[in-house]
């Protein structure tokens, strides 16, 4: 046992190691490797608006902007992740905060707001804010208490959360319409009628994560100019592998 436990952490000290040799190696031949915010590398096919035009694959979607220690994707949504493994970006709306009273999403993000590069996720729900004349007592409204309330007296406010693209065929008539967004599939609390508020926040905070896998499918000549592509695919792979390792033996990066 003691012999297994050994050469494992031997493996572990040997990938740590080719993975900073990985970092090394693309950092001295590109430049082009930014940080912001929560995120700690920022490379192709992303870059940050300020850095050299060749950095990143031309794309707007792919032109981040670094601004008060965010990264702003398309100048609304905040990336907090960069999964290069798995060729995935964790968006956040702005505006959600976790507090005993709700505010809201500053924008919208339906499905059909995803866009090429980006695909989104194979399962979300939708997430329909409203005001309504009377109370609702059906189970997937979730009632909210806004922090700032400039809604008549008398209204109520909810936000009715639906796994199926149908949603608004479950809107009660008394209610009117306000922002609409998706969010990743609710875990952990798969009861609508166990939902409340503050799961709400949470599951917005979690952010929304879209892939671009189709992209670098479409890519032909998949090549980052300037730098080794061996580096590139090498910290890829690494990087995952470390991820992987950091959660099995509970690292804090």
């Amino acid at each position: 046992m003691m012999i297994g436990e050994t050469k494992l952490a031997a493996l572990g000290l040997l990938i740590v190691h080719l993975y900073f040799f990985s970092i090394r190696a693309s950092t001295e031949n590109h430049p082009c490797i930014s940080s912001c915010g929560d995120i700690s590398t920022i490379w192709y096919p992303f870059q940050l608006k300020d850095d050299p035009s060749n950095c990143g694959y031309p794309d707007p979607g792919f032109v981040l902007v670094c601004e008060n220690n965010h990264t702003i994707l398309y100048g609304k949504y905040y990336g907090t992740q960069i999964n290069y493994h798995n060729n995935t970006v964790r968006i956040v709306i702005p505006g959600v905060r976790k507090d005993h009273c709700f505010s809201y999403p500053l924008y919208s993000l339906r499905n059909r707001e995803i866009s090429y590069p980006y695909g989104p996720p194979s399962e979300w729900n939708s997430v329909v804010f409203m005001n309504c004349t009377r109370p609702i007592s059906a189970s997937n409204y979730i009632q909210i208490t806004p922090c700032h309330n400039n809604s008549r007296n008398g209204t109520y406010a909810y936000a009715l959360v639906r796994d199926s693209l149908k949603v608004r065929d479950n809107i009660q008539y008394s209610c009117t319409i306000g922002l609409t967004v998706i969010s990743q599939i609710w875990k952990g609390v798969a009861e609508p009628r166990n939902r409340s508020m503050s799961n709400l926040q949470e599951n917005l905070l979690m952010g929304l994560e879209l892939s671009y896998l189709t992209f670098i499918n479409d890519i032909s000549d998949y090549s980052e100019p300037n730098y080794s592509l061996f580096a590139k695919l090498l910290y890829s792979f690494l990087y995952g592998l470390v991820e992987n390792l950091k959660n099995i033996f509970d690292i804090q990066g």
